[in-house]
């Protein structure tokens, strides 16, 4: 066993362990308070190293915009909770609840533009200001969307199954590619990535959304999905945009250069190297916690 697979199995357990422990404990508290932590290290951690990334591209992006906008979107759904524990107007709720990201984005928008235009002028505004606009979409929507997530009725423990479907398709992909993998996937941008690979990911997403959609009921909550064939249309779903956005993160390295995307994760390289899995899968996650759930 090699040095890096050893501690990618230590440190993965270890982090998967605390993020289980943490979404545990709000659902059955009734709280958000460890999600939004969560997504608090998420979008800090996780905006530092894409605008270490994208300035391979655009020299001048700031992080500052990236990251106060990411932070403003994770807590929005906080606003939200807040507001309807303690109203203040129906107006406020609405523009938060139903208005708050395009808000947000359009805010950062403006304070994009006015920096590109005052610091550097016409130069490099396409790069800059969207390589800022993709770290926002990239980081700051998927968290949010995860958070309003976590405030649905069961949603601490979609959350749950959502994770498991995710990373345990991840977890056999890589896996699966290693001791079947003869066809590569995209060898332009991940040449480790094959098709066996990304087949093995199914089992992978379908066995965890069973094994955690049963979980919440050994704490004594209820499971998330009403009928046993929703787990399968869940990993099904969710385990191949797993694999997907593990390679848009490889894509985004790719073009910068880079091997890792940090160090803040031994054994993985940094944040966004554990989260790209779950990026461009949290979107449809939401869409399906509506439908499904």
């Amino acid at each position: 066993m090699t040095v890096e697979l050893r501690n990618r199995i230590i440190f993965g357990v270890l982090f998967a362990s605390l993020v289980t422990a943490a979404v545990a404990s709000d659902v059955t508290r009734g709280a958000h308070l460890g999600t939004t932590v969560l997504a608090l290290i998420g979008v800090v951690v996780g905006s530092r190293e894409y605008v270490r990334l994208a300035r391979a591209i655009a020299p001048g992006i700031s992080l500052a915009p990236v990251l106060i906008t990411n932070v403003l979107l994770a807590l929005l759904p906080v606003a939200d909770s807040l507001l309807v524990a303690h109203p203040v107007s129906g107006n406020a709720a609405v523009v938060v609840h139903a208005e708050g990201a395009a808000l947000i984005i359009g805010l950062a928008l403006g304070w994009l533009l006015l920096e590109q235009m005052f610091r550097r002028g016409p130069d490099g505004i396409f790069a800059h200001v969207g390589a800022s606009l993709l770290g926002i979409a990239y980081l700051g929507i998927p968290f949010l969307l995860l958070q309003r997530m976590a405030a649905l009725p069961t949603g601490g423990a979609l959350l749950l199954v959502f994770i498991a479907a995710v990373k345990c398709g991840d977890v056999t992909a890589f896996f699966g590619g290693k001791a079947f993998g003869r066809h590569k996937m995209c060898p332009a941008i991940s040449p480790g990535k094959t098709w066996e690979g990304f087949a093995s990911s199914f089992v992978g997403a379908i066995g965890g959304s069973y094994l955690f959609t049963w979980l919440p009921t050994t704490w004594g909550s209820p499971m998330p999905f009403p009928g046993w064939w929703q787990p399968a249309v869940w990993g099904l779903a969710l385990g191949p945009l797993g694999v997907l956005g593990d390679l848009a993160e490889s894509c985004l390295k790719r073009a910068a250069g880079q091997k890792d995307s940090g160090t803040s994760m031994p054994g993985f390289g940094g944040i966004l190297d554990v989260l790209d899995a779950l990026i461009i899968a949290a979107p449809a996650a939401y869409l399906l916690a509506r439908i499904l759930a």
